[in-house]
């Protein structure tokens, strides 16, 4: 009753055309008019009598549409069932208008997943870097946890500002009694020897004490960004109205303690440790994984979806802003990625979308296979990593169709590891990358 005629436009595009048996048509239609008639009501017709003639001639448009859509509802399915396609995106639909007496055909134009087998992954050359942790690094995080836990309390009453103290100042400004007013500020915060304000300007007030009012004379800059001030003699009238000191807590137990989960300075100093140790591997994996992703890519060239391109574009975008949300930033603030945007994030999006495609088809002719033993294992290890109950977990990906996608980063982790496992891999130690001076940087440009 329904006959399917493919053709390949290309190695992701296919064009389908159906083509319904006029019998099927008529039988369609023949059974729309007869439900629109048992409930049609038209004035001076009891409902269910109005005559079929008078219905086909007021509702015909209505009547094929609904057929038309009805006969593609189940055709369409089934028929890219029967020809085992499965389409990424259907690009589009075109049907004819349906006729009593004539067969039906509808055109659709699919996007389809290019049929790739995966050559010239054995034997890659990889390099992995040993990256060992050092004292200093375990220090300076320690610090940091410091520096984030630090209380501002006012500075002692005997002494004055001095380089470190967070400040909330006023200013007035004038040039020969005339208000400036870009540099004229209420409640402005200043930590000493940043210079936020105006360039050497910190020095200039250190020994200030709270509450008493200063002037000084201070000289901008030729350079200085208004343009207007640049080289002028700025009169500053001056009120520290608060004074704090940061405070550190000290590296002691008690402090190990507040932290979490630790009995002692030595358990908080071998988690940090522990940390980083994890934190390098994971680098060191995803370098040797960028390795592989470059070179398989480059070794498979095929044509891949653009509807997958996008929908990685999107997900990077959504990445980006779920971060800045966890941030605490308004995202209300951030307009709608642009086209040009977009077009920088292509290439990443390009380069992952076939990588995906390549890891799959290895998978495939690799006959690797996820058992329910290896996704049991891996919901534990991912939610003790997280902190909740593996059977909480579980049901979360499964209530929000994640199980799939889950499934498949099991299956190409195995794909990575058995690309390794194949490959020239040499070790070298972790180099810091070499930061240039902004001077320097400058000069080359």
């Amino acid at each position: 009753m329904t006959s399917i005629h493919v053709e390949d436009l290309s190695e992701i595009r296919k064009k389908l055309t159906f083509e319904i048996h006029e019998s099927k048509v008529d039988e369609l239609l023949d059974a729309q008019y007869k439900d629109l008639k048992k409930n049609l009501q038209i004035r001076g017709f009891r409902k269910g009598k109005v005559p079929m003639d008078m219905i086909k001639s007021l509702y015909k448009e209505q009547v094929y549409g609904d057929a038309a859509r009805k006969i593609i509802e189940d055709t369409f399915e089934l028929g890219l069932d029967e020809q085992k396609i499965k389409p990424i995106s259907v690009i589009s639909l075109d049907p004819e208008t349906v006729e009593y007496g004539r067969p039906f055909k509808y055109v659709a134009e699919v996007e389809v997943t290019p049929p790739i087998v995966a050559k010239d992954y054995s034997g890659l050359d990889l390099n992995r870097t040993r990256r060992e942790v050092t004292d200093t690094e375990v220090v300076n995080r320690l610090d940091a946890l410091r520096e984030r836990h630090s209380k501002l309390i006012p500075i002692p009453e005997t002494r004055g500002i001095a380089m470190g103290d967070i400040l909330t100042v006023d200013i007035n400004a004038d040039i020969d009694g005339d208000v400036v007013t870009p540099l004229t500020v209420t409640d402005y915060h200043l930590e000493m020897g940043r210079n936020f304000y105006l360039p050497d300007f910190d020095s200039r007030i250190e020994g200030f004490r709270v509450m008493e009012t200063n002037n000084i004379v201070h000289v901008l800059p030729d350079n200085f960004p208004r343009k207007e001030l640049a080289g002028k003699t700025v009169n500053l009238s001056i009120v520290v109205t608060e004074a704090k000191v940061k405070t550190l807590p000290e590296v002691n137990d008690e402090f190990a303690k507040d932290l979490g989960d630790y009995q002692s300075m030595e358990e908080l100093r071998e988690k940090i440790r522990e940390d980083l140790v994890n934190a390098y591997e994971a680098d060191s994996r995803n370098s040797v994984r960028k390795q592989i992703i470059d070179q398989i890519v480059e070794k498979n060239v095929f044509e891949a979806p653009n509807t997958l391109v996008e929908q990685r574009i999107d997900d990077m975008i959504r990445d980006s802003l779920q971060t800045l949300q966890a941030q605490g930033i308004d995202l209300k603030r951030f307009p709608m990625p642009t086209e040009e945007q977009r077009n920088q994030l292509r290439p990443i999006a390009l380069q992952n979308v076939k990588a995906g495609i390549i890891l799959k088809a290895i998978g495939e002719q690799e006959a690797l296979e996820v058992s329910t033993e290896e996704i049991e294992a891996e919901v534990e290890k991912r939610a003790k990593l997280i902190g909740v109950p593996a059977d909480f977990l579980r049901d979360h990906m499964e209530n929000n169709n994640m199980m799939e996608n889950f499934s498949y980063s099991i299956l190409e982790d195995k794909v990575y590891k058995l690309i390794e496992e194949r490959a020239n891999v040499t070790e070298s130690p972790y180099v810091e990358p070499v930061q240039e001076s902004p001077q320097k940087e400058a000069e080359s440009d």
